[in-house]
């Protein structure tokens, strides 16, 4: 019995096609048509074919794994961009490995130091809200080492490629909505204050302020650090003024949100039922809520993420300059959840 193993190059030949066309068929190409891939496919299993993957990515010089560092995974946010991210990644014949850095510098470092040891092919990065020097990151570039970054705009480092929602846009919708219901004391709960990529939201809120005839109010603008404390203590500050109390909120994130009308039905606000709210997210759990808000910002996370792998593969396989920086921006939506 001959016991020889199958090559790429023994189905090549009996296929009549070339290794490189019997590999991508087997891995799934969507450049392959699916007669080719069908043919391809079944012959390797009739033959029992079993693809040597350490021999296919030595000859490539590529280890066909992406890395992944990003915040929090139970930031829904995140979990849905990567469902974007490892969809195409999985079409496209690449793993993915995903590194969470909690927020956290040094364990954003420590994620980049680890990835680039597992050789990935590319990296996509969404910074911590301490990232200001980007040299763990720039290390992967000065390799020829492609790097994305995506949701979280990387302001302080301009000469990169990055995926970002369009949160100037999607929040300007949420404040102009609220401004056509007929408010006129609209507050806004932001990021942290002095973070790069809080700015676009806030931006949006000013802007169409601005262009609604309405005047700018400090009072009614409170920050948080992403924590319950801190959000209470921000809704705090919102409502202390009985004479100035806002009748509406756009606010960062709904996870925000849901802490400050948790504390306003705490403390029985005499206008609670009035005040209307609109969060980023539009979380899935929203529609079994009694009192819902009365609108949600789509931020299309899989968009976002599907957009990044498929700018960082254009990169690895060189249909793109490293040096030729691409900015890609997705539109949020405004999703009204009244009937």
């Amino acid at each position: 019995m001959n016991n020889t193993p199958v090559t790429l190059k023994f189905l090549a030949e009996k296929l009549k096609m070339s290794v490189s066309t019997v590999s991508k068929a087997l891995n799934n190409y969507p450049t392959i048509n699916e007669y080719t891939k069908k043919r391809v496919q079944e012959m390797a299993r009739d033959l029992h074919f079993t693809p040597n993957k350490s021999a296919i990515n030595l000859k490539e010089r590529k280890s066909r794994i992406i890395g992944v560092i990003l915040p929090n995974l139970l930031d829904h946010f995140f979990t849905r961009s990567i469902y974007g991210v490892e969809q195409f990644a999985t079409q496209n014949g690449y793993n993915i490995i995903i590194s969470q850095s909690h927020d956290d510098l040094q364990k954003e470092i420590q994620s980049a130091n680890m990835l680039l040891r597992s050789r990935v092919d590319g990296l996509i990065v969404a910074i911590s809200k301490n990232t200001q020097d980007f040299s763990h990151l720039d290390q992967f570039e000065n390799l020829g080492i492609p790097v994305v970054y995506y949701t979280r705009n990387p302001s302080f480092n301009l000469n990169c490629h990055k995926v970002l929602g369009n949160t100037f846009q999607g929040c300007y919708q949420a404040t102009k909505f609220l401004i056509d219901r007929g408010h006129k004391k609209i507050a806004y709960i932001g990021g942290p204050k002095m973070i790069n990529f809080t700015h676009d939201r806030f931006n949006g809120y000013i802007n169409a302020l601005k262009d609604n005839g309405l005047s700018f109010d400090a009072d009614l603008v409170a920050y948080t650090d992403f924590d319950k404390e801190n959000t209470i203590s921000a809704i705090k500050n919102l409502f202390a003024n009985p004479a100035n109390n806002p009748t509406a909120i756009v606010a960062f994130k709904e996870p925000i949100l849901f802490d400050a009308i948790k504390y306003l039905r705490n403390i029985k606000h005499p206008n609670i039922n009035e005040i209307e709210c609109v969060g980023f997210g539009n979380n899935s759990f929203i529609s079994y809520l009694d009192s819902p808000p009365v609108a949600s910002i789509e931020e299309n996370p899989e968009s976002v993420g599907e957009n990044a792998i498929s700018l960082l593969l254009k990169l690895i396989n060189k249909e793109i300059d490293l040096d030729n920086y691409q900015k890609i921006m997705v539109d949020c939506k405004l999703v009204v959840h009244e009937d």
